[in-house]
């Protein structure tokens, strides 16, 4: 993965990660953020880690639904 891209993926990461421990998260944020981090894994490949972490964002993803 491209350096820049790597910065990016980690940086949506945090988000995701700040905003899902945050004293009262939103679910709209926590959506926005999982969904971000979707599409950076789908755009760095098909590798197993990229694979594993878009069904972790899809099952979180799930749950904000319910």
């Amino acid at each position: 993965m491209p350096e820049p891209d790597r910065v990016e993926l980690e940086r949506v990461a945090q988000d995701l990660h700040d905003e899902a421990t945050a004293e009262n998260p939103e679910p709209g944020r926590l959506r926005q953020f999982a969904t971000q981090l979707k599409d950076k894994l789908l755009e760095a490949g098909t590798t197993m880690a990229a694979t594993m972490g878009v069904q972790m964002a899809e099952q979180a993803l799930g749950a904000l639904v319910q």
